[in-house]
């Protein structure tokens, strides 16, 4: 078996990348007030609500009674307050399933006009520099990727992150595929089981009902997804999400993230895909139109083991 050059590897850090500026991970802010929020959103997402600690995001998938995604989420809260950030794209879909679902609950839902994210990571301990303002808030998250989040205005969160080495799109698509983290618009899309795109972590299992548990759960007693997400190496760049091949078959999977295989290369490539599980398997060799041979260098990403 072929050794995972993305083993225990970083991008050189400390980094920054405002998501916002971002074609396809961008976040809008919805905050959540109210004496029943709490449990409102705790019967709604997937992720345990109850137990997010104090400058903890959590991530969540809102999911259809069917337990397909609708979107993701980040998910901070403060004792009756809670706010989440979901992929700008998804914001009013969003908004009006959070609506549809308060009847006769104390929620209050509101969605402030300027807000902004990034993400900072490989900085060791905590972040002066980002302590010494008020207009921002920052959290621990391990989604998009692990780091830290710094929430605010556009102008407050621009002014915060400035210490740090701004990330181009390529070293932030790296540092993801180098901690197998999913993101929107790529691995992350309406209609997919959270476990077939490298999500599962986003579930909680032991929380109690919550909407679309009831698929998931059977999914995590019973048996897998056929979808799942690896890592992948190829010769070349691609230039858009595409379809992979094997020789059995002309599609197993699609290639959903890419980066040069070093910060200098423009040669080969590593990715994250979503393929057919009996295709997860390191050293199996798949064909890309647009970047050749194609090489699996994990298996399954943020899968589902089941029980």
């Amino acid at each position: 078996m072929p050794p995972d050059p993305c083993d225990g590897v970083l991008v050189s850090a400390p980094r920054c990348v405002i998501l916002n500026n971002l074609p396809s991970e961008g976040r809008t802010r919805l905050d959540l007030s109210g004496a029943d929020t709490r449990r409102f959103l705790q019967g709604l997402l997937s992720a345990d609500v109850e137990k997010i600690a104090t400058g903890e995001a959590r991530a969540a998938a809102l999911l259809s009674a069917k337990g397909k995604m609708v979107s993701d989420a980040l998910v901070l809260g403060d004792g009756d307050r809670f706010s989440l950030w979901v992929p700008s794209e998804q914001a009013s879909v969003v908004s009006t399933m959070l609506d549809r679902h308060i009847i006769m609950d104390d929620v209050q839902l509101a969605q402030p006009e300027d807000s902004c994210c990034a993400l900072v990571w490989g900085v060791e301990g905590d972040l002066p520099e980002l302590g010494a303002t008020s207009e921002v808030t920052v959290f621990t998250t391990r989604h998009p990727a692990p780091g830290t989040l710094v929430l605010g205005t556009a102008a407050a969160v621009e002014a915060a992150v400035a210490p740090y080495t701004r990330a181009a799109a390529g070293d932030w698509a790296r540092y993801r595929i180098e901690q197998g983290c999913p993101a929107w618009g790529h691995e992350l899309e309406e209609g997919r089981l959270p476990p077939e795109v490298g999500f599962a972590g986003a579930i909680s299992y032991d929380k109690g009902c919550f909407l679309g548990q009831e698929p998931l759960a059977r999914i995590h007693a019973r048996g897998q997804v056929n979808w799942v997400l690896v890592r992948i190496r190829a010769e070349r760049l691609p230039t858009s999400i595409h379809e992979l091949a094997s020789e059995a078959r002309s599609n197993v999977g699609r290639w959903t993230t890419w980066a040069s295989a070093t910060p200098d290369s423009a040669g080969s490539a590593l990715g994250l895909a979503v393929v057919r599980r009996k295709v997860a398997v390191p050293g199996t060799r798949l064909s890309s139109e647009q970047g050749g041979e194609v090489e699996v260098l994990s298996l399954p990403l943020g899968d589902d083991p089941g029980l």
